[in-house]
């Protein structure tokens, strides 16, 4: 064995001694959760693979010093993506170096959007967007699909508890013509706003149909205000109805 290797077995079996010896003096197997130190995305895929095979313990998930800003995202996805598919993994974790005066709650938002985009569970509304290109010279969409993303983000808390379901929302901003009404018709709530030499209007799709067009200066914060009046009454008094 290489020492890789030796290091990766040696991970696997002080894991599995420390729950036998857990259990020997009395705390319950359901109690125990095993949580490997690695820090290099295939340490984490080969220990945890191998700690799935041999013991039936809940498995918490994580890159220790996975590093900062995209490189410790990626590097956590790919490690605990690759995991997540085989059904292994219990409770996961990112680690992430905090950039100065960085936000260290982005590692929450890392986990929740690893889980989201594997559809394992559901936080938040999803806001498709194409990517900038040449038939998309205005940065408008980009503007708006991140402002709603914002907003949703930031009004969830409260929203969770008034709109049950919302976080099943599925909103499209597209920038031009060529995927715009597709992309839209898909999404429960969309937009296709004029891309380069293309008419200064954006149809908004609707639960698929085609709803209405927009136009004017105010096509960003009209679109907004359409997607809260499409939470309130697709969402909106289910509580109520329930109860």
């Amino acid at each position: 064995m290489s020492a890789r290797d030796v290091t990766r077995e040696a991970i696997v079996q002080s894991a599995l001694l420390s729950a036998e010896l857990a259990e020997d003096i009395g705390l319950p197997r359901n109690r125990i959760i095993l949580s490997a130190k690695v820090s290099q995305v295939q340490d984490l895929i080969a220990v945890y693979s191998a700690l799935a095979q041999r013991s039936d313990h809940a498995l918490h998930l994580g890159l220790t010093e996975a590093g900062m800003g995209s490189k410790g995202i990626v590097a956590s996805s790919a490690a605990m993506g690759y995991v997540l598919q085989q059904g292994i993994g219990d409770t996961i974790r990112v680690s992430l170096t905090p950039e100065p005066n960085g936000d260290r709650t982005r590692e929450v938002v890392v986990a929740q959007e690893l889980l989201q985009v594997m559809g394992f569970r559901q936080f938040l509304p999803v806001v498709a967007a194409c990517p900038g290109c040449g038939r998309t010279t205005s940065t408008v969409f980009q503007e708006l699909a991140q402002k709603i993303e914002s907003d949703l983000r930031k009004n969830m808390p409260v929203w969770r508890e008034k709109y049950p379901g919302v976080e099943g929302l599925n909103v499209a901003v597209m920038g031009c013509i060529v995927n715009g009404p597709g992309e839209s018709k898909h999404a429960d709530i969309g937009i296709s706003l004029p891309g380069t030499g293309e008419t200064p209007a954006a149809p908004v799709f609707i639960d698929g149909r085609k709803a209405l067009t927009l136009r004017g200066p105010n096509i960003a914060e009209d679109f907004e205000g359409l997607v809260i009046a499409y939470i309130e009454k697709r969402f909106g008094g289910k509580t109520e109805a329930a109860e």
